[in-house]
Order: structure tokens, then sequence, then C-alpha cells
């Protein structure tokens, strides 16, 4: 079963990079976020900055997700910018020469999940007076409850996510020379790729059985894509860490390029224990922070590595026939780990379905995952519809493979 589940190599290495989405059309629906600078004359405690700078001293705002950044300016100690319905959004305030002065953190959060809105896609989200604490930049009115409607279970969810924005925030400027990289293509995006062995997929009637939730098997992959400034001369890029007890077992197993970026995969592979489904286990890499060295050049990165089993969604395939027993479509329910119906939307950005043979050969893929939302043309999460029928007896697997809000991609296989 070497080759059964091979999520990078195969489903996922045809990408689009984050880009600048300004002046760009969108399948997704803009959400209005705006707010105000007041006179507070606290300082960033930031080691970004060559001098301490106060929030009077910001004059754009970096808006940025898992898909893509926007800036905007700030005019008048205003302003009034957008993101993308459905993802979680990160807001960083920027001086006149693009310094880091500091993030939002509202409600505990540092990051606005643009879901469960009040308004739904016409919720503008009024942050009211901002203020700074150290790096934090604090609203006065908290759309966490108000505009943005989620459970104490989900918010706890977002709360989960800290660390993980806490590192991407720190990534803004991972070459140490006091401009935000994205400005200038220099940008890196890291992220996790989840590779979950979860049981049989369901048939027509007969519901998916999953195995119990203790026992999953889970191989690990970092993915790190860099901006167009960054593309090496060639496809050697070493990644070492993290600080302070790093590893030697890391290899680069898959690279590719695309017009704006390049797209490196890193594992660290240990000999499959009996019964494993997959032909090798990867391990996962520990939080802290690595190096990447391109063209003799290094960069600094936090990488903070979200748990797969707190946040991963069981997304559960039921096969559709028709009279000729052949597979016309596959629906999807997401469930979580007690087997409960959640909303897909609260959790998931993009989905991908695919049908493989006894071989490990590609038959179907329905859904791209890691386009942006200009190039993205499929947003169905739930009914995915192939475009000519696949005799039933020619699939051995079928795998859903999802980005999640933040960007972390879960493959997530079944077999029957």
């Amino acid at each position: 079963m070497r080759n059964l589940f091979l999520l990078i190599a195969i489903s996922m290495i045809i990408v689009s990079c984050n880009k600048d989405n300004n002046n760009a059309e969108s399948n997704y629906a803009r959400i209005v976020i705006k707010g105000s600078i007041s006179g507070s004359n606290l300082k960033s405690t930031g080691t970004k900055s060559e001098s301490l700078l106060s929030l009077s001293d910001a004059k754009k705002v970096l808006v940025f997700n898992s898909t893509g950044y926007q800036l905007f300016n700030i005019e008048d100690n205003a302003f009034t910018a957008s993101a993308t319905s459905g993802t979680a959004t990160a807001l960083a305030f920027l001086d006149a020469n693009n310094q880091y002065i500091g993030a939002l953190c509202a409600g505990g959060l540092n990051v606005l999940p643009l879901v469960s809105l009040k308004d739904g896609d016409n919720t503008v989200i009024d942050l009211s007076s901002l203020t700074l604490e150290g790096t934090r930049v604090i609203p006065t009115n908290n759309p966490i409850g108000n505009e943005i409607n989620l459970n104490e279970d989900e918010i706890a969810w977002y709360k989960e996510l800290g660390a993980y924005y806490e590192s991407l925030s720190k990534n803004i400027d991972a070459d140490n020379d006091g401009v935000p990289d994205i400005l200038v293509k220099k940008e890196f995006n890291i992220s996790t790729l989840f590779d979950i062995y979860c049981g049989s997929w369901g048939l027509n009637d007969t519901p998916p059985q999953i195995n119990d939730t203790a026992h999953f098997f889970i191989n690990y992959a970092m993915r790190i894509a860099g901006g167009k400034a960054l593309i090496p001369e060639n496809e050697n890029i070493v990644l070492s860490g993290p600080e302070g007890s790093p590893y030697t077992d890391i290899i680069q197993p898959h690279y590719a390029t695309g017009p704006d970026c390049f797209i490196a995969f890193f594992k660290r592979e240990a000999p499959a224990p009996q019964g494993y489904p997959f032909g090798s286990a990867f391990l996962p890499f520990a939080q802290g922070i690595y190096t990447v060295t391109i063209d003799n050049k290094s960069y600094t990165l936090n990488y903070s590595n979200i748990n797969a089993k707190y946040f991963f969604i069981l997304a559960e395939p039921t096969v559709h026939t028709n009279e000729a027993n052949e597979v016309v479509s596959v629906s999807i329910e997401y469930r979580d780990m007690n087997q409960a119906l959640v909303t897909a939307e609260n959790y998931v950005f993009q989905t991908q379905v695919t049908l493989d043979g006894f071989q490990g050969n590609r038959i179907c893929q329905v859904g791209t995952l890691w386009e942006n939302p200009e190039a993205k043309t499929n947003t169905e999460l739930y009914t995915f519809i192939l475009p000519e029928p696949v005799p039933l007896a020619n699939i051995r697997s079928v795998g859903v493979c999802y980005v999640d809000m933040i960007g972390n991609a879960y493959n997530i296989g079944f077999i029957q």
C-alpha cells in the first residue's frame, strides 16, 4: 500500500501559491472589517522593529490567512479592509516603512474566524477603537459572540490556535530585515500535512465504517511554500531544526515550482510497525524554530504543530452508483470524534475527493486544494459529481482531502 495514499506526490502537488489578492475577483464573498486608531501612546515591545513603535505609527493593515494576503491603508486614523469569508484571518499593523507593530487580538483570539456570521456574507465587522498592549492590538468592540456567532466549544477550538498564529506573525519577516517578506515576494508559508487512515467508505445506503479513533494511523509532513523571489536555482532546499534539538532524519521527498512560488515537502521517515497501513511511517515535527537554507542564504521560521486529532474533523465519504454499478458521485458528512455532525464551513476551507485503483493509480479527482480564492472554481464541500462514471469494481480506495481554515491539510483514506 506504499502508494495508496500518496497525498503529496500525486494529488496535491499542482497548487496555486499565496498571492497578493489586490484587485482580484474572488469566488468567495469578502467580509468588511473596519476600525480606528486611538490616541494611545503605548509602545510595541516587538523585536522586529529598529525602534519601539506606537499604534499611532500604524499606516497599513496587512490582512492574511491560509490563502493569501491583502494590504490596506490607514487614513485619518481609520481603515476599512476586507477578508475572504470562510477563513481564519489575522490582521497585522505596520508603519509607513512596513515595520511590524502588532497583531489584532479579539476576545482572546489572535484570529478572526469568518464563519457563523451574524448577517451572513453581508456582515460588517466594526472593531471600533483599537489600542496597543505589547504587540497585541485590542478592539473596543469584540466581534466574537456578536458579529461572529460561535459556541463555547468553537471559541475554545480557536483559542488553541493562538500559538499557531503567533508563529505565523513571527514569520512575517523571516530574513529579519524589518520589511514584511510578503511585500517583496519573499514570503514563506509553513503548514502540516496529515495522512490518516480511518476505515471503509460507505456505499449507497450503507454508511462508512470508522475505525476506533484512538487507533488512527497518521503520517506527517511539513509543507513549505516560498514566494517568487525565493525560487532557488536548483531543487535543493535544506531544512534543519528544531533549534536546540535538531533532527538528523529530515528528508525532502517532493519539490515543485509554480509561476509565483516554490513548494517543498519534508518528512521524517521511520520503519513502519507491524499492521501499519502505509508503506512507511513518517514522524511528526516538533514545535520550534527551524532554519531553511536556499542558495546558501538562511531564513528563520517558527513552526507550530497543531495536534492532528484535536483539530481533525472526520470527513466521511459515501459512494453513490448508477444501475450499471458505476460510481457517479461521492457525498461527504463531517463529524467530530464522537460522531456528532458538525458544520463543515466552521472548520474546512477546501475539499477534494480522489478515487484510486488497486495499483495505487489515480482514477479520478474532483476538486483542487491550495488554490487562491480568485483561482478556485469548485467551492463544494458536500457533494462531488464525477466528470464521468467509473466502474465500482476498479476502485480500491477513496480519499477525502481537505484544507482547514488555517492552511493545514488532511488526507483521509478509506478502503473497502
